[in-house]
């Protein structure tokens, strides 16, 4: 259907908002927010990126939904690394690149042939 990026998310009014980038040692003192459906552990593939170059992030928060990580994003100085279509057109946000090169998806659809 589609492959997807990643992106750094944060308030149009963040402290870091107006920065053209941020850089490794910025990142990762900043405190994260973390989109984890099922709730697991505040570890993504955000970190496994960093853990590669031997770095580690702050992760304060874990939402289960992208409303929930949406109103964090816009009330607080968090910053999340999201997927591109999961935060662009939302407004009050601000989408810069992450620092590190983290990995995209490819979202399918399959389903059998009798089905079609």
């Amino acid at each position: 259907m589609f492959d997807e990026s990643y992106v750094c998310g944060l308030r149009a009014d963040h402290p870091d908002a107006k920065a053209s980038a941020l850089s490794i040692d910025r990142f990762c003192a900043l405190d994260h927010a973390l989109l984890s459906f099922a709730g697991e552990r505040f570890w993504g593939v955000t970190d496994d990126a960093l853990a590669s170059i031997g770095r580690r992030r702050r992760i304060a928060v874990s939402a289960t939904g992208f409303l929930v990580l949406t109103e964090v994003l816009l009330t607080t100085d968090l910053i999340a690394v999201v997927p591109r279509r999961l935060v662009t057109g939302v407004d009050g946000l601000v989408l810069l690149k992450p620092p590190i090169d983290i990995p995209g998806f490819s979202k399918l659809a399959v389903w059998h042939e009798r089905t079609h």
